[in-house]
Parts: C-alpha cells; structure tokens; sequence
C-alpha cells in the first residue's frame, strides 16, 4: 500500500487528530509539516492554496483513490470509509453510525471553536474578560460529555470510535487555558466535577495509538 501524503502542524491540535486514525487502523503516511504563514511552507502559501484553497490543515492525498481531503473530521470518516473494514473504530448499524457522526458534529461544532477561542482569548488577545466567557462555556461542553457517559464507557455503543477520539487533541490542551479556574483549573478540579469525563479521557491516554501520536508529536516540536 502506497502512504497517503499527510499535511500537518507540528502544534495545531486538528491535524494530530489524523494521525490517531492513521495510528489505530496502521496507515502508512508520510507527513509535511507546514507552518501558519503565507511563504513557501505556509498554508496560507501559493503552493498550498492550489491544494486547499481554505488554507487550513489537515489535508491529506490518497494514491490508491486520487482523493485529497481536507477537515479533520471529514478525513475520519474517509479514513474508517476505506480502511476499517472491520469496522473497529465506527459501526455500520443503526442508529449508532449515526449517533457517531452526531458525535463528531458536536465535536467541531462546539468543543474545538471554543476551546481555540479559550485559548486566543488568554495566549493571543490577552483578555480576561473574553477568557471567563470561553472557559464557562468549555465547561458547559465538559460537562455535556459528561452527562453523555453516564453509565458508559464510550460516546457510541462499546467501543471506542472516531467519535471519541475526535476529543482526545483539544482535551488535552485543557490545562494551558483553564488554569485558574475555580471549578476546573486543575486536573483534580476536572475529575471532581465531570468524573464520567475524567475517566473517559483517561481512558483514550491509555490507548496505544494515543500513546503513539503524543511520541510523534513530541518528536515533531523538538526537531
């Protein structure tokens, strides 16, 4: 099997949600990392845009199909679509197929675009004001999944799914934003108010594939 050619960012949470895919279905890729600029190596350059007018990462380009895709969850899907054919990270029966795909909605509708605004409000703007909105609203998202495990294990049935891992990237950027926080500032806050979340997440970390991404994304930033 030929590799698929992976566009990435060593830091930006969304293209490292791939590479978890790749990692539990042992896809072959090969990876180029691009900056957040618009010279030769940005997304925002020539060279990219002619790939993704959007501009944006992940992107990836499959030989065996000629399909270049974009949007990390978009590719999820692309990826379980063609090369899960034992179904070990979705499922084909009703209504849970759907209930994965209302899962991985959620997921970019809602957890990454606040998460990102939590993090632009206190590392970029530098406003506490729009930093206590944001992270009342990461909250109310925490607490969303949460209500959603109650008695489960994963999202969608009894396996993990795309679903779940779709989570995994921004989770794990908790600390660098909600520090602070009277009710989730810490990971013992976390575990205290959402337990059902807090054992979930614990859950994915212990994961082989996740284990692995961490390896490669920590490799990556100290090139």
């Amino acid at each position: 099997m030929q590799p698929l050619t992976f566009y990435s960012h060593k830091q930006g949470p969304n293209p490292w949600k791939s590479v978890l895919i790749f990692e539990e279905l042992n896809i072959p890729y090969e990876t180029h990392f691009l900056d957040f600029g618009a010279g030769a190596k940005g997304v925002e350059g020539e060279e990219f845009k002619q790939k993704n007018p959007a501009g944006r990462v992940p992107l990836i380009y499959d030989p065996a199909t000629g399909v270049s895709l974009a949007e990390s969850n978009a590719i999820a899907q692309y990826l379980v679509e063609f090369y899960d054919k034992e179904s070990r990270l979705t499922f084909t029966t009703m209504p849970e197929k759907y209930l994965v795909n209302q899962w991985l909605n959620f997921q970019g509708a809602s957890q990454g675009p606040l998460f990102q605004q939590a993090f632009i409000s206190k590392f970029v703007k530098n406003d506490p004001e729009g930093l206590a909105h944001f992270q009342g609203l990461v909250k109310r998202t925490l607490g969303t999944v949460d209500q959603a495990l109650e008695g489960k294990q994963y999202l969608v049935g009894d396996k993990c799914t795309i679903a779940d891992l779709a989570f995994v990237n921004w989770d794990l950027s908790l600390a660098s934003f909600m520090a602070g926080d009277e009710e989730a500032g810490t990971e013992e806050l976390r575990a205290k108010k959402f337990p059902n979340w807090a054992a979930w997440h614990k859950r994915l970390l212990e994961r082989a594939a996740v284990q692995k991404m961490m390896q490669i994304q920590q490799k990556a930033n100290a090139a």
